[in-house]
């Protein structure tokens, strides 16, 4: 319970991200993967430390811890949003949902990203007309 309310906050918090965007993107600086148009790239003081929390419940599931965060977000359907972004994950990633849930206003969905070589954690946030993306790389503890 303590855990879904936590989500719910932080979900509340990044569904509304302040004015302290570093850019627009069209690749993110911690996969690689190359990302939806409209990314936008948010700074560290927009993650809240409820998500980096469960960013880190989700990277322990892969018997790991979070090393670097990156968080961005999207104006637009998240339904659209999602498959454009599914279509950019390299085959070498197998993409694995770990929890999905309903918020308030939306959808979540935690999910992995692994190859031999690298994990990922994540978390998607689908809003009524936008998306906040979480993830982080991970590393065995």
């Amino acid at each position: 319970m303590i855990k879904k309310l936590a989500l719910l906050m932080a979900a509340s918090l990044l569904l509304m991200p302040s004015a302290l965007a570093t850019d627009f993107v069209t690749k993110s600086e911690l996969t690689g993967i190359q990302l939806p148009k409209g990314a936008l790239e948010l700074t560290d003081d927009d993650f809240s430390g409820e998500m980096v929390d469960l960013l880190e419940d989700i990277a322990a599931t892969m018997n790991g811890k979070c090393q670097y965060h990156e968080l961005l977000y999207w104006e637009g359907n998240p339904t659209a949003l999602g498959k454009a972004l599914g279509a950019k994950i390299p085959a070498e990633l197998k993409y694995k949902t770990l929890e999905l849930g309903e918020l308030e206003n939306g959808t979540y969905e935690q999910f992995s990203l692994t190859s031999a070589k690298v994990w990922y954690a994540g978390l998607w946030i689908d809003g009524p007309n936008d998306v906040s993306l979480a993830w982080c790389n991970v590393v065995k503890k």
